[in-house]
């Protein structure tokens, strides 16, 4: 995919780079390229935006948990109910807002909202969040693949639904607890899709 990088993005790309593995830049890159193809498809106005979004998104991914809350202490920030898996999405947000004096808040929302989701989520959250997931190993390992990234071209909701079900279903196996965001991205996409009758 040939898609016009700016300075900005190319800088951010070297900053990530330098902050996680080779591994999970490998998936930040497939994030981003699919988050900006997924903007186009879905007309979201600014799909280098939407790229960035994918760049930056596990920005603080492989930071220690004492990372994480020393950051949520400095911005006064609740982080008790989070699950420790959600920490990075947070604590990203407030990071790249320091470091950086980054302000475009679509950007800032979609990170944050990476990985729990939450109720009424924006074009570009929503778009990051299911990007997200198919940018993962266990959505390339899987043989469904294709048909989960075509089915998410033609409805967002698809991939919301397809996301927050796989992760209530991995939860659930491993009897570890839910939180009330993914339900709540569950329910509204599968309501949604119902509507459409996309899903019966």
């Amino acid at each position: 995919m040939n898609i016009p990088l700016t300075k900005e993005i190319l800088n951010f790309t070297e900053s990530a780079k330098n902050e996680i593995t080779i591994s999970r830049f490998d998936h930040s890159l497939r994030v981003a390229e699919l988050a900006y193809e997924l903007s186009i498809i879905h007309n979201y106005e600014y799909p280098l935006d939407a790229y960035l979004a994918g760049i930056l998104h596990d920005f603080t991914k492989q930071k220690t948990n004492n990372y994480h809350i020393d950051v949520f202490t400095k911005h006064q920030f609740e982080y008790q109910e989070l699950p420790v898996n959600a920490f990075h999405a947070f604590s990203a947000y407030f990071v790249i807002q320091d470091r950086f004096n980054f302000t475009k808040r679509d950007v800032l929302n979609a990170i944050r909202s990476h990985t729990l989701g939450k109720e009424n989520m924006g074009l570009l959250e929503k778009i990051l969040y299911v990007s997200d997931f198919l940018g993962s190993e266990f959505a390339l390992r899987s043989d469904e693949f294709t048909g989960w990234v075509e089915n998410t071209k033609k409805n967002l909701y698809y991939g919301m639904y397809l996301k927050s079900s796989k992760t209530i279903q991995d939860l659930t196996e491993k009897q570890l607890p839910i939180h009330t965001n993914t339900i709540s991205v569950y329910n509204f996409s599968v309501n949604k899709l119902v509507a459409n009758h996309s899903i019966s």
